[in-house]
């Protein structure tokens, strides 16, 4: 990820809620645009098959989204390729599915568009089938689920730090030089110019902090507090021991009595109770999967 990246994988858009009105919608678009399915059904039961799949692939859609997002290998991934990655994985659970419903309403004498299997090899092809027919739709609504972020990210206007007045030395009537306060330089001068200086996270360790990178990580002397006044602008404290950059923030999830932050680089970070409510506010949360 670039040092002007930000992370699109956010929660607003995978909140139970969301996925539910978007499912409604979904489901009134495809039944009032007579997507039958291939069932020669009432139209209630054509919608009740409708809402079945429709639940599923949200679900696994989820489920996908934010693994993928807590997975190292893939945690750093650009946003597009990850929600299609979701997708592809959201259409091998929905084939199998699909082909179930079918043939359970082919036995029950609902007229469908699909052949009673008798063979495994019947199933396994079957199932081929049904993935061509269901990875396209479920790669568009992947896709389609990001949106949001896209236009969120693009209405925010950039927060600009207020520029610093330069202090003016002070000049005691007894002396003929000023005296200068002495100005601390940052510890993150300190690390290795390998690293790069585009942060995700800094956790405190005694009078050390280890500085966490898209390159790497390393452990300098310094303070968490003065890390967190320079970086002000960039992220917070969500922790007495951890400051982490909010675009480098992928998911938000409850473990516990506690929440943990998933950062981009598949980092575990812990949140204070006391930030919880504002991490909440500030992010949502993916609190069913534990």
């Amino acid at each position: 990820m670039g040092a002007d990246d930000k992370s699109l994988i956010r929660f607003d858009f995978l909140e139970p809620a969301y996925l539910v009105a978007v499912g409604l919608v979904l489901l009134g678009a495809f039944v009032s645009l007579g997507g039958d399915l291939g069932l020669r059904a009432p139209l209630i039961v054509i919608g009740i098959v409708w809402a079945l799949h429709l639940s599923v692939g949200l679900a696994a859609l989820r489920v996908s989204i934010i693994s993928l997002s807590r997975w190292r290998a893939t945690a750093g991934w650009p946003d597009l390729a990850l929600l299609a990655l979701a997708g592809v994985l959201t259409s091998f659970v929905l084939a199998p599915f699909s082909l179930v419903i079918d043939q359970v309403l082919t036995a029950r004498g609902v007229v469908t568009d699909d052949q009673r299997l008798a063979t495994l090899a019947q199933w396994l092809a079957g199932i081929f089938e049904e993935w061509t027919r269901v990875v396209g739709p479920a790669l568009l609504v992947a896709v389609l689920l990001g949106l949001p972020a896209w236009w969120a990210r693009r209405t925010v206007t950039p927060q600009v730090a207020a520029p610093v007045e330069p202090e003016v030395p002070l000049v005691q009537p007894e002396l003929s030089q000023p005296v200068v306060p002495a100005m601390a330089s940052s510890c993150l001068q300190r690390l290795p110019p390998a690293l790069g200086t585009d942060l995700i996270a800094v956790r405190s360790e005694l009078q050390y902090v280890r500085v966490y990178t898209t390159r790497g990580d390393a452990l300098v002397l310094g303070a968490l507090k003065d890390i967190a006044e320079q970086r002000e602008a960039d992220g917070q404290l969500v922790h007495r021991s951890w400051w982490v950059s909010t675009r480098h923030v992928r998911t938000l999830r409850r473990r516990g009595a506690r929440y943990m932050l998933t950062l981009a680089n598949g980092l575990e970070v812990p949140v204070s109770r006391r930030r919880q409510q504002a991490l909440i506010s500030q992010f949502g949360s993916s609190t069913t999967l534990n």
